[in-house]
């Protein structure tokens, strides 16, 4: 996550804000802002959605998983659990073939899909490292 806080740094620097104004813009709290820039703890999907929406940044550059540093505009994201659908549709097979090359629980996968819980970002990140996916993509950000 370190490219995470050095990028976020930078572009706090370039707009001249500090964590509390950041978190107001943003709508976080600035106390996780200030997680997240001493590294105590990652970010939501929801959060580093926000904060690459704002800046109109990818998420795939906020966590250093491309260099580009365009500014982009992104559609909202669906829900994770409509998404998940639509992956998994694209993908085509069993939903057990599914979960498991992306290396799932079934529990997983089932609560997801439900919307009964969200993956975390690490799940996020490994959906698309597993897909050979954006992080953007796998959340619906883009096409």
């Amino acid at each position: 996550m370190s490219e995470f806080v050095e990028r976020l740094q930078e572009l706090m620097d370039e707009q001249g804000l500090n964590r509390k104004m950041l978190a107001k813009k943003v709508g976080i709290n600035a106390t996780c802002i200030s997680h997240y820039l001493l590294e105590k703890r990652i970010p939501t999907v929801e959060s580093i959605v926000k904060i690459a929406d704002y800046f109109q940044r990818s998420t795939d550059f906020l966590l250093g998983r491309e260099e580009e540093n365009t500014k982009l505009t992104f559609k909202p994201c669906p829900s994770f659990s409509e998404r998940l659908a639509y992956i998994k549709e694209q993908a085509g097979g069993s939903a057990q073939q599914f979960y498991g090359d992306l290396g799932i629980s079934k529990t997983c996968y089932y609560a997801w899909l439900r919307g009964d819980r969200k993956p975390t970002l690490d799940n996020v990140i490994q959906i698309a490292n597993k897909l050979d996916r954006r992080v953007d993509y796998i959340l619906g950000r883009e096409s």
